[in-house]
């Protein structure tokens, strides 16, 4: 029997990772229009507000799109279990909290991903680690996601703290952020490509062994 349990959670995940996409993009023209009239000295209103609404949205939907993710990724490697592939590397439970994982988290999704994506397609044992390409793509911008992200949080918490401060000119706040979006939105595209890759393998019976419960 082929995979049909990826196709309900893997349209939830593509629906909710294109809204962040959007989001993105709407944040990354309103900012970029902000700070080239910022440079003029004629800012918007408008335009500040189009770039807090458009924030609020993608990180409203950013949550409930990496819980969507997060089961995607736990029934897809189930599914590898289930067919009772030889050779897997990844539990579904380390492939999907691995995330959270400090230090783990920088290369551990990534191998287990490679692994969920070249044996859905058939590749034996041996090339499970082989590169792919959306694989590799979503996760370059992942990571640079998340040392910008961080890089943010860390100043908003060392400015909190009284007595101290970073003196960050406005114009590299922005800056940060569009680039923070920039990253957001290529790892959702392609996060898209890389689910709809591994669905339609599974769904296919691609694997070696084309039995998946």
């Amino acid at each position: 029997m082929q995979a049909e349990n990826l196709r309900i959670p893997a349209l939830i995940a593509t629906i909710l990772a294109w809204v962040v996409i959007a989001a993105a993009i709407i944040a990354i023209a309103s900012m970029t229009l902000w700070l080239i009239t910022y440079t003029q000295m004629a800012e918007s209103p408008t335009v500040m507000v189009v770039a807090g609404i458009a924030t609020v949205l993608g990180n409203l939907a950013y949550l409930p799109s990496i819980i969507a993710v997060l089961v995607w990724v736990y029934m897809a490697h189930s599914n590898l279990h289930r067919a009772a592939l030889p050779g897997l590397n990844y539990s579904p439970a380390w492939a999907t909290f691995s995330f959270f994982v400090p230090v783990m988290n920088l290369f551990v999704p990534y191998r287990a991903m490679l692994e969920l994506a070249n044996r859905s397609a058939g590749e034996p044992e041996e090339l499970a680690r082989a590169e792919v390409d959306a694989v590799f793509s979503w996760w370059g911008c992942w990571i640079g996601s998340m040392l910008v992200g961080t890089f943010i949080v860390f100043t908003i918490l060392v400015e909190a703290v009284p007595g101290l401060w970073l003196t960050t000119p406005f114009w590299a706040t922005l800056g940060v952020g569009i680039l923070s979006n920039i990253l957001n939105a290529g790892a959702a595209f392609f996060l898209i490509k890389t689910i709809k890759l591994i669905t339609q393998d599974q769904r296919d019976g691609a694997s070696a062994i084309s039995t998946f419960e």
